[in-house]
This record gives C-alpha cells, structure tokens and sequence, in this order.
C-alpha cells in the first residue's frame, strides 16, 4: 500500500484535488464500498455508465472492517472532500472515479467540480 500524504485541513484547489486522487487510489485499493447496492438512473458525468453507481459508506460505518491507520486515513480525507448536506460521496465501479452524489436531484457531479467552493 502506498503512503497517504493526508493534509488535515484542505486549504487550496491544490489540496483537494490532490486529496480526490487519495481517495480515488484508497477506495481501489480497499475495495470500497464495501456494501454493494447499486444506484440507478444516476449517471457518471466521466464514463456516462448509469448502473455502476455506488454510495461510499460514511468512516463511522466501517469500522472494524477497516484497520485503525485505514480508519484514519478514510475518515481524513472524506472529512477533507467534506460532502454537502445535500450530497454524499460515491464512486463509478466502472471507471472508479469518486462523485459527489445528489440523491433527490439524481445526478453526480466530479468531485474537482466543487474545487472553488
């Protein structure tokens, strides 16, 4: 497993998009999300597959299926990619890139899309 340089605070565009690679290598390599339920009729805005569509689980929902340094790791950056109240993380099983997810609008957004917010 590679080293995760987690910065714990992200404070420029920089910042975040290096912390979108992290958790894009990090969900790869921990096969996440451990739950497999589909999501349909939202489409990935990178592939436009529209039934590989997962919600990532929130930290707090993996742990003990995680070791700590992973727990930390995870939470750190999903902390850092700091979803929206509106949205939650997810991630396209098919092209494996992280999206921001809007699940009443039902639609995705990339998560460098929000870089300026």
């Amino acid at each position: 497993m590679p080293g995760y340089l987690v910065n714990f605070g992200v404070t420029t565009a920089l910042d975040r998009l290096e912390a979108i690679e992290q958790i894009k290598l990090f969900v790869i390599e921990n096969d996440l999300p451990k739950t497999d339920m589909g999501i349909f009729g939202i489409r990935c805005p990178y592939c436009g597959k529209s039934d590989r569509i997962r919600k990532l689980e929130p930290p707090d929902a993996l742990t003990g299926r995680l070791n700590a340094r992973d727990m930390l790791v995870y939470a750190t950056l999903w902390h850092q990619l700091d979803p929206l109240d509106v949205s939650c993380l997810g991630v396209c099983r098919f092209c494996q890139n992280p999206l921001e997810l809007f699940m009443n609008e039902g639609h995705a957004k990339t998560l460098d899309e929000s870089v300026n917010r």
